[in-house]
C-alpha cells in the first residue's frame, strides 16, 4: 500500500507542476539563465505550442509533401503582419505586456499608450543604459547581438548534429552563394533566437566595417526548437538579410538575420 501511495503521490506532484506551468504559459523551450544558473521554460500561447506540434513533426512532414499547410501558415502569419500593422491593433499591446511581463522601464518610449500600432511597440528600443555593451573597450571580445537564448557551436557540423536538423542547412545555402561560403564552410556558429517578448532589434556582435550586404527573400516560419529540429529547412527557406563584418581581431563575420512569425520582415 505504501508503494502505491507513493506513485499516487509522485504522479499528483508532476500533474499539479504540469497545470502550473500551463497556467503560466510556461510549454515552451528549456532554457537556463546565465546569471543565475536556474532553468525555466519560455512562455508561450498553448494554441502556439500546439501549432508547432501539429506543423512540425515526421508524421505530418511524411502528410504534407506538397508543403499546402506551412505554405498557408506562412499567408496567415503574412497577414497577421499587415493587421499588427494598423492602428487597430493598438489594444493588443496592454495584452501582451501583461501576459509576459515585460518591464517596460527599461524602453523609451516608456508609455504603452505613445505606440499607434502594435508592430510599432513589437519594434521599440532600449533606453540608452538598459543593456550595457560587455568590455565595450575590448575589440577582442564578441558580443551577443540582441535579447535572446543563445547556443555556441564549434563548427557548422556540430550545429547541424545538435541544433538545426534541416538537410539543406548549409552557409552556402544560407547565403546563396557557394563562392563566398567557402571562408565558412566548417566555422564556429552562434545562433541568437528571440522570443516574443524580447526586444526585436539586433546589434554588430564584433567591432569592424561592413563589406557586403544582400537580402534573400522566403518564407515566414518560425524559428521555435520545436521548428529547427524537424527536416524542414526553416533557415534556408525564411527571408533573411546578410551581411560580411570585416573585423581587424576576427576577420570576416557573417551575420544573418532570419525573418520569423513573431517579426516579420528583416530591416
Amino acid at each position: 500500500m505504501l508503494g502505491i501511495a507513493s506513485y499516487i503521490h509522485r504522479f499528483l506532484n508532476v500533474a499539479l507542476h504540469f497545470l502550473k506551468l500551463v497556467q503560466n504559459r510556461e510549454v515552451g523551450w528549456l532554457t537556463v539563465d546565465r546569471k543565475t544558473g536556474t532553468y525555466r521554460r519560455e512562455q508561450q500561447t498553448i494554441w502556439k505550442k500546439f501549432k508547432l506540434l501539429l506543423f512540425f513533426n515526421p508524421i505530418m512532414e511524411w502528410i504534407d509533401r506538397t508543403h499546402l499547410l506551412r505554405l498557408w501558415t506562412h499567408e496567415e502569419n503574412v497577414a497577421a503582419g499587415r493587421r499588427e500593422g494598423e492602428s487597430k491593433s493598438h489594444w493588443q499591446i496592454k495584452g501582451f505586456i501583461e501576459f509576459y511581463g515585460i518591464d517596460m522601464s527599461e524602453y523609451e518610449p516608456s508609455d504603452p499608450e505613445s505606440y499607434p500600432t502594435f508592430e510599432d511597440f513589437f519594434t521599440r528600443k532600449h533606453t540608452q543604459n538598459a543593456r550595457p555593451i560587455y568590455a565595450e573597450t575590448e575589440p577582442s571580445k564578441a558580443v551577443v547581438a540582441a535579447d535572446s537564448r543563445v547556443v555556441v557551436y564549434p563548427t557548422v557540423e556540430k550545429a547541424k548534429a545538435l541544433w538545426v536538423k534541416g538537410s539543406d542547412f548549409t552557409i552556402a545555402n544560407l547565403i546563396k552563394d557557394d563562392q563566398v561560403a567557402e571562408i565558412w564552410d566548417n566555422g564556429a556558429v552562434a545562433s541568437f533566437r528571440l522570443s516574443p517578448q524580447d526586444y526585436h532589434r539586433y546589434h554588430s556582435p564584433v567591432e569592424g566595417k561592413v563589406k557586403w550586404y544582400k537580402s534573400i527573400p522566403g518564407d515566414y516560419f518560425q524559428v521555435d526548437p520545436v521548428a529547427l529540429h524537424s527536416s524542414v529547412n526553416i533557415l534556408t527557406e525564411n527571408a533573411r538579410s546578410c551581411l560580411c563584418i570585416e573585423s581587424e581581431v576576427f576577420g570576416n563575420v557573417l551575420f544573418v538575420a532570419i525573418g520569423a512569425t513573431d517579426v516579420g520582415t528583416v530591416k
